[in-house]
């Protein structure tokens, strides 16, 4: 009966010690010191027809069809903490599964991400 025991024992402890701890590596993305608003995170607003939903007169409180420089203090006010995007919602929104069914690219992601990062600067 021991032996049986002993067995098991080591059956047991061979099976678990070839299990391998599956660890998912989280996607990495680097910023880009280079980015501007500008030239690269305001026409993502144009491109992905954010102003369907958020645009004059919208009940989202964040209105983004004004021009350049009112359409960054707005996102300021609204949905963007300079220099942090893990608390931004213009990041975070677009970083899971999307918003709304709008998708950013990666280079959009870490354009949007970078720019936060950065300090959201007037740029």
């Amino acid at each position: 009966m021991k032996m049986k025991i002993l067995i098991l024992g080591v059956f047991i402890i061979a099976i678990l010690g070839s299990c391998k701890k599956d660890t998912i590596q989280p996607t990495v993305i680097p910023v880009n010191t280079t980015v501007k608003f500008s030239t690269d995170v305001y026409p993502l607003i144009a491109t992905h027809n954010c102003t369907m939903c958020h645009g004059s007169g919208s009940s989202t409180g964040l209105d983004l069809s004004g021009n350049y420089s009112a359409v960054r203090t707005n996102l300021l006010v609204n949905a963007v903490v300079a220099g942090n995007s893990a608390t931004s919602l213009f990041y975070t929104n677009f970083s899971g599964a999307g918003h709304k069914g709008i998708s950013l690219t990666t280079v959009e992601l870490s354009n949007v991400k970078s720019w936060i990062d950065l300090g959201a600067l007037d740029n």
